[in-house]
Order: C-alpha cells, then sequence, then structure tokens
C-alpha cells in the first residue's frame, strides 16, 4: 500500500498543527537544526528542493533567511495544501517519479524524516535520482530515525509507515551504493549531560560488546553527502562538532582531613621554630 492512501492528517497533527505556534515552533527548530549541522548554503541564489516539505515550514524558513529559489514536494495533500499559501513551486507528487521527470539540478537536496517511509526496494533508485540531480558541488541533507537510540523502538512504530531504522553503517552503505561516497554521519543534537547519564548503560554496552567507542544515541541520525570531495572536505572543516561522550562519572575526589583538637595543636607545636 502507498503511504498516499492513508490520511497523514491524523498521525502529524499530534505535533504540527496548522496554527501560528505550531508554525512557529517549527521554524525554531529548522533554524536550530541547520545552524548546527551547518546545512544552509553558502549563496542566497542556490537552487533547492525539499523532498517531504510539508506544510512548508523548513521552505519558509529558508524564504525568511533570504533563499528565493525553492522547491518542495510531498505526498500529503493536506500538508500541500498549507505549503502552498507560502510558496509557489509545491507539487503533489511521489519524491521518484518526480524526479525521473525534473530537467533541474539542485545545489541542495534537503530529505527530513521521509527515507524511513519508502520501502527498502526503492530507496536505491530515489538516491541514484538524487546524485543526478545534484550539481558538482552540491550535497543532499537526510534526517532519520536511529536505530542505536536507546528508545528506538518507540521512535520506529510510532508511525505506521515507517518501514525501516538505520545505524550509522546501514546509513552510509546506502550512501555509497548510490554513487553518494563522501558523507558523514552526524547525532541529531548535543544532549544534555542528564540525558546522557540515562543513556551511559547503552553506551557501555555498544564500547563492550560491538566495539563502538562513539555510539551515536540520539533518536535520529542526520546524514549530509556530497558530490564531489573537496566540498566534503570544506563541510567538514566548517561543521560545528557534536559529541556526546557518554562519559563515565568521575569519582568525587577526596579532601584531605584538616587536623582537629589535640591533632591540630600537636601540628602547630611541631611547626614552632625554637
Amino acid at each position: 500500500m502507498k503511504n498516499n492512501s492513508f490520511d497523514y492528517s491524523y498521525h502529524y497533527n499530534n505535533w504540527h498543527c496548522d496554527t501560528a505556534e505550531s508554525e512557529n515552533n517549527d521554524i525554531n527548530y529548522a533554524k536550530f537544526m541547520f545552524r548546527i549541522h551547518n546545512l544552509l548554503p553558502i549563496k542566497k541564489s542556490a537552487k533547492i528542493l525539499e523532498i517531504g516539505c510539508g506544510m512548508g515550514r523548513y521552505l519558509k524558513m529558508l524564504r525568511n533567511a533570504g533563499y528565493n529559489d525553492l522547491t518542495g514536494i510531498d505526498i500529503d495533500e493536506s500538508q500541500i495544501e498549507i505549503a502552498r499559501r507560502n510558496e509557489k513551486n509545491i507539487f503533489l507528487s511521489d519524491a521518484y517519479e518526480f524526479l525521473i521527470k525534473d530537467k533541474n539540478k539542485y545545489d541542495v537536496i534537503y530529505m527530513f524524516d521521509v527515507l524511513e517511509h519508502i520501502a527498502k526496494e526503492e530507496q536505491l533508485p530515489l538516491l541514484n535520482e538524487i546524485k543526478k540531480h545534484l550539481t558538482q558541488n552540491g550535497f543532499v541533507a537526510i534526517c532519520v530515525p536511529c536505530a542505536t537510540c536507546p528508545t528506538a523502538n518507540y521512535y520506529r512504530y510510532l508511525d505506521f509507515t515507517h518501514v525501516v531504522s538505520y545505524t550509522r553503517h546501514s546509513i552510509g552503505f546506502l550512501l555509497h551504493n548510490a554513487g553518494l561516497h563522501y558523507y558523514t554521519v552526524r547525532p541529531q543534537y548535543q544532549e544534555s549531560e542528564h540525558i546522557q547519564m540515562l543513556k551511559l548503560p547503552w553506551a557501555r554496552l555498544y564500547r563492550d560488546e560491538f566495539g563502538i567507542a562513539d555510539p551515536i544515541l540520539t533518536a535520529n541520525l542526520v546524514a549530509v553527502a556530497f558530490q564531489n570531495e573537496d566540498a566534503f572536505k570544506k563541510y567538514i572543516a566548517d561543521v560545528p562538532e557534536i559529541h556526546n561522550d557518554y562519559a563515565e562519572p568521575q569519582p568525587p575526589q577526596a579532601v584531605p582531613e584538616k587536623p582537629r583538637g589535640i591533632k591540630r595543636l600537636w601540628k602547630h607545636i611541631r611547626e614552632m621554630k625554637f
């Protein structure tokens, strides 16, 4: 069954409503994610495609930031109607079907919370088309559920239309086979010390049993893949590091005991010079 057979509003209305408050929350989150992952194109003239644009809130953030060459596609008609209030180039279409007909090349293609909804046998053909539609220095940014997160099952099965979640290795495997060899896979964000401490037992397990020194335990993974090596190296040099180290708690430092009473007096006497 195709995902466009569902009334998807029943799901997304739990988190993304057609209200000013919800829109503002989504735009602020988009600003945060684009900043920590350095996802804004260098040139304001960049040609941008968002696959799975939903209600168009990431596109609105981009337009507010000065980007005007924007295109969005989605398979959910109710969200498309909302996106078209602010954007003209919004299309109701399956991503693969759109790309095989599209003659444009894009400086950036964003695909957030989309790939996990697509049948596994259709994912590689889609990424192959994405690669064909990137400019020489272009990149694709992808956000998908993280299978190594301690709450991975919740995120995997929260949405009935999810078909898979990913590890750092499996999303890399997929990108590599699509010819996108220059990529990085990053944690979704920097977690608080409190959350890192709660996840420490899982970090220990991954380190001790599987030899994974730096497991990604955030709810999602962010993968950024480039057409060419030079653009990739520049991105790596500029992007802020996100490192959740899930460190073992340090034992409290012993405080030297101060001499008290007769001990303190005797110490004073011994230090006196006669």
